[in-house]
């Protein structure tokens, strides 16, 4: 079976070993995703959502479902995987997908100021200003499931998420490949969601801290993971981690790689080990 490929969520997913009965599948469930959680996309429920801060409404379970998800992620990584960071992409000028994006003299906008989220079951309230962005816990968990619909060996990776059923050769960022065993591979950075606003590059990773898009060493950041979804999110904390990240993620006993603008790579501890196993990635 020939390698299937499609646009969704702003970027290519591309999709092996899988029969077409399970490609038709798997394109269903990415347009499914996107039309639920885009900021893009003026009826999605995401953006019906954001339009009820400062009052509680009822979502759908597979919102509620996903924004839990969001919320643990921040709970794990200390606050920095967070999913109320839409505002601050707005105002740093990702108001649209960033391949449509042309520069902008304006500099960026003041962010808004931080506020909490009520998630109970299906109700959510948002504080009055806060605007929800999920995209990142959405597409891992878009290419997890995916998988998942594939019946044998085959793989679905879509913007540096990588998830496979069996053995899978992958390059990485900078050079050099990593044998795919079992779980995923993600890969977080700034190179390709960025956009100039006020004559000064912005991306999509947003510092919390500043609600700023981060200054950071890496320029991308890959982790292995059991799944896409665990894998995204330590990719992600460990970019906003800066210096800090590698041993951040070994403490987690998470593999990691790091590599920076000029392409000199740091692989952490967990990351050097694996690459040692039988099982490199697992």
């Amino acid at each position: 079976m020939s390698d299937h490929r499609f646009t969704a969520m702003g970027c290519e997913v591309l999709v092996g070993g899988a029969t077409r009965s399970e490609r038709a599948a798997i394109e269903r469930l990415f347009a499914e995703r996107e039309a639920v959680f885009s900021r893009f996309v003026p009826g999605s429920e995401l953006s019906r959502v954001n339009a009820s801060a400062g009052r509680v409404i009822m979502v759908s379970p597979l919102f509620a479902q996903t924004l839990r998800i969001a919320l643990d992620a921040a709970a794990e990584t200390e606050g920095l995987v967070v999913p109320t960071l839409g505002g601050a992409l707005q105002a740093a000028g990702y108001t649209r997908d960033s391949s449509a994006l042309a520069p902008d003299p304006a500099p960026p906008a003041p962010a808004p100021p931080a506020g909490s989220v009520f998630a109970l079951g299906r109700f959510v309230g948002l504080d009055a200003g806060v605007t929800l962005d999920l995209n990142g816990v959405v597409k891992a968990l878009a290419v997890d499931d995916a998988v998942a619909l594939i019946g044998g060996d085959g793989f679905v990776s879509a913007g540096g998420d990588v998830a496979a059923r069996g053995e899978l050769t992958v390059a990485l960022p900078g050079g050099g490949s990593v044998a795919l065993r079992a779980g995923a591979l993600a890969t977080s950075g700034s190179t390709k969601r960025w956009w100039l606003r006020g004559g000064n590059v912005q991306h999509h990773l947003i510092d919390p801290r500043t609600s700023r898009p981060a200054e950071t060493p890496w320029s991308q950041v890959t982790v292995c993971g059991a799944s896409c979804l665990a894998a995204d999110i330590a990719a992600k904390a460990g970019f906003l981690l800066r210096e800090r990240g590698p041993a951040w993620l070994d403490r987690k006993g998470i593999p990691a790689r790091f590599l920076t603008a000029d392409d000199e790579i740091t692989a952490n501890a967990a990351w050097r080990t694996s690459m040692g196993e039988s099982a490199p990635c697992i």
